[in-house]
């Protein structure tokens, strides 16, 4: 398992922050290397909402099936995948003023075992860093931009 671990302070409210990355309309916007999230059920949001995604890590194509698990509006937004690629994410939202929150993202990645495992873990991880550095910018900017729109 490689956690990826996003703490950033945003000037934005906690409810422009949790509306930006609720919508999954603004995954591409901000987290780096998807290619494709299209909802594969009605509900785009909230627990049970479903989505296939397409990710690009170097020369790895990765594709999950991902499930809403955790929701509390304003405040919380779990995933996991429940086919494909391995992975949980959490992010979470503190409110630090009207227009000032913490987005906290944390991201698990698992990569199979054996031989393939261990060459899929080798080839991503030098994107991981990158995916990181560009995802925890691109976050605050969209983040703070959706604010200024919406204000």
């Amino acid at each position: 398992m490689t956690e990826v671990r996003i703490v950033e302070d945003c000037a934005a409210s906690a409810d422009t922050a949790f509306a930006f990355v609720n919508d999954y309309r603004n995954l591409p916007k901000f987290m780096y290397g998807i290619e494709s999230f299209t909802p594969v059920t009605e509900q785009t949001d909230g627990v049970g909402a479903k989505f296939d995604g397409k990710m690009k890590l170097g020369p790895a194509s990765l594709t999950s099936r991902i499930e809403v698990v955790r929701w509390e509006e304003g405040a919380v937004i779990g995933t996991k995948s429940i086919k494909g690629f391995e992975i949980v994410s959490t992010f979470l939202f503190q409110a630090k003023g009207a227009e000032k929150c913490t987005v906290d993202a944390v991201i698990d990645y698992f990569v199979p075992g054996g031989m393939a495992g261990k060459m899929l873990g080798k080839t991503i991880e030098p994107f991981v860093k990158i995916a990181v550095k560009h995802t925890a910018e691109a976050l605050v900017r969209e983040i703070e931009k959706a604010h200024r729109q919406s204000t």
